[in-house]
């Protein structure tokens, strides 16, 4: 009976660290966004969240079609990646900035939820990559 047990409770502990595996490895490949679809916001910093695993902001802006702006959430990379990109630190962005973003929306469009590519600062043209895909642009000299 002892050895019933014994199976049994390894078995569970394999099975849940599996099953937690791969819900981490699916989190951090970025399925939840439709990286064929990309969408361009003009808006303004509400919140920025420099914090691990991954930095967020959260914007209110419109697409060039919109009528009305809306809230977006964008996830991005670990400070630490971003930091090695050049340009990105905890205190680069602040509420009120007006900026102009390129994102991957999420998969359930009713989400207004993204992963963010490419990031510009209107005032001072600034431009922030994330290196999801090649290199990451320059700014303008």
């Amino acid at each position: 009976m002892k050895q019933i047990i014994k199976v049994a409770g390894a078995l569970a502990i394999v099975g849940a660290s599996l099953a937690g595996i791969e819900m981490v490895a699916a989190h951090h490949a970025m399925v939840m966004y439709d990286g064929s679809k990309t969408v361009t916001l003009d808006g303004t910093v509400l919140e920025f969240r420099w914090t691990n695993p991954h930095v967020f902001l959260r914007i209110e802006g419109k697409t060039k079609d919109g009528d009305q702006s809306e809230v977006w959430v964008l996830e991005t990379s670990s400070p630490t990646n971003l930091v090695r990109l050049g340009g990105w630190s905890e205190t680069v962005f602040k509420p009120g900035d007006r900026i102009s973003v390129e994102i991957n929306p999420h998969r359930e469009i009713e989400r207004k939820e993204a992963r963010l590519m490419k990031l510009t600062l209107v005032d001072t043209g600034q431009v922030f990559g994330t290196a999801y895909r090649g290199s990451p642009p320059t700014s303008p000299q």
